[in-house]
């Protein structure tokens, strides 16, 4: 057993605090220059592309320095013994409270950046020093890389898309939920508008040179009455209830249901309140084994094939199609088909029986920040708890393989995974057929 001494004030003190249940409005305060001990500075990554359009945004911050009392107690064999003492921290100060214009951003040369962003094209690769300065405080140095553009142009690749949206009957407890042709062209161009680098100035973001193109014509060479739009009624007979029914549905109706992958590429639009977001699943074939992919689990050949829908294909969830806002992670179709192209999460996971952390890296592509905790907000930061506070980096969220993320940009070591996957997994060749623009074989 143990026993505690110097017990009673710290009772005394939390009875005082239930008791006393009058509280005085605090109005907001304005700190003054005096107040503030130290300064911070963060950045949106630790490095950028010199293209004229990635833009580096930064983050001042300002800290005072709180005396704290330390209870904290010693142990004396079974008897905690309580000494007093004081403990020093620092305490970051919210932007709010901080009088306007505290701070100038500066770089190595002596460059102020008045709206605090950063951009270049020169192309030269080099480190640029960037710090703050508040009366007559300043902040650590934060080195900013400028990595070299890449030296290859990628060809521009149309891919043919077919929605199969799968409308059931009318069911008590499953709202129906109506696809209009204006939603789906809205989503495939915000996943153009992504793929294409038009939808950030992420510091590394980059053009897939991708472009996700509508269907003009059916699996049978008819002209589709919407282009990527293929209407399916599930019979009123039919019950679906688990996302693998609908998969299986799916499977069990392929010569209506999966469009030859050899020249489409599926996405299934299904109604499943109770089910996932999405269905996906990266690439299971490769041209050569013996030469892999990192990150990749995929064969030379599967028999049958396809196996199931979700190897040429994905499932959408209606709901999240129709509403990404519905979460507190905004659902991004975008994400799903970095999923379908082969791009791997950012967040770091690990328990008893695997982990994704391997070699300081989650998804074998360097520009993108892995994080370990999801704390809802696009600012991150890579420390584990058993790490080092001293060696955490910052960043913005801006990816689509993040959660909590502007979910806008696809960065170019990205961009380099899905070129690769494109040029080597077979049934993500629809790119090289042009059957579901003309209706004719090549």
């Amino acid at each position: 057993m143990k026993y505690f001494k110097y017990i009673a004030p710290i009772l005394l003190s939390l009875f005082w605090a239930c008791e006393n249940e009058e509280f005085d409005y605090i109005p907001d305060v304005q700190v003054d220059g005096g107040s503030i001990k130290l300064l911070g500075l963060r950045s949106d990554h630790w490095m950028m592309l010199p293209d004229g359009k990635a833009t580096m945004k930064f983050y001042p911050e300002a800290y005072n320095i709180l005396e704290l009392p330390n209870y904290t107690p010693t142990y004396k064999g079974d008897t905690a013994l309580y000494i007093p003492s004081i403990k020093r921290d620092t305490s970051l100060i919210p932007t709010s409270m901080l009088p306007e214009g505290l701070f100038t951003l500066y770089d190595d040369k002596g460059n102020v950046y008045p709206d605090f962003t950063f951009k270049t094209d020169d192309t030269t690769p080099r480190v640029v020093k960037f710090h703050v300065v508040a009366g007559e405080l300043k902040s650590e140095e934060l080195s900013i890389e400028i990595r070299p553009l890449p030296t290859v142009q990628y060809e521009e690749l149309e891919i043919p898309v077919i929605f199969h949206v799968m409308n059931q009957p009318s069911t008590p407890g499953i709202p129906t939920i109506l696809i209009e042709k204006e939603t789906v062209y809205k989503r495939l161009e915000r996943m153009n508008e992504v793929f294409s680098g038009k939808a950030t100035s992420d510091p590394n973001g980059w053009n897939t040179r991708i472009k996700f193109v509508p269907a003009l014509y059916d699996n049978n060479g008819s002209l589709l009455e919407n282009p990527g739009i293929h209407m399916h009624e599930i019979p009123s007979t039919t019950v679906l209830e688990k996302d693998q029914d609908f998969s299986d549905y799916v499977f069990e109706n392929a010569d209506q249901l999966i469009f030859d992958y050899k020249h489409f590429l599926n996405i299934w639009l299904i109604n499943n309140p109770k089910g996932s977001s999405s269905i996906v699943k990266a690439p299971t074939l490769i041209d050569d084994p013996d030469n892999p992919i990192l990150g990749l689990v995929a064969e030379k050949e599967i028999i049958p094939f396809p196996s199931e829908p979700e190897d040429v294909g994905f499932f959408v969830s209606m709901s999240y199609f129709v509403n990404p806002m519905q979460s507190t992670d905004y659902y991004e179709i975008s994400t799903v088909m970095g999923k379908y192209l082969g791009l791997l999460v950012t967040k770091a996971s690990e328990s008893s029986f695997a982990s994704n952390f391997k070699n300081g890296d989650t998804d074998y592509c360097p520009d993108t920040p892995f994080y370990w905790t999801n704390t809802q907000s696009v600012y991150k930061t890579d420390i584990h708890s058993t790490w080092n506070p001293e060696n955490i980096h910052y960043f913005t969220s801006y990816n689509i393989m993040d959660s909590y993320s502007y979910k806008n940009s696809i960065t170019l070591d990205q961009v380099n995974r899905i070129r690769q996957i494109l040029d080597r997994c077979p049934s993500r060749w629809m790119y090289k057929s042009k059957f579901a623009l003309t209706g004719k074989m090549e």
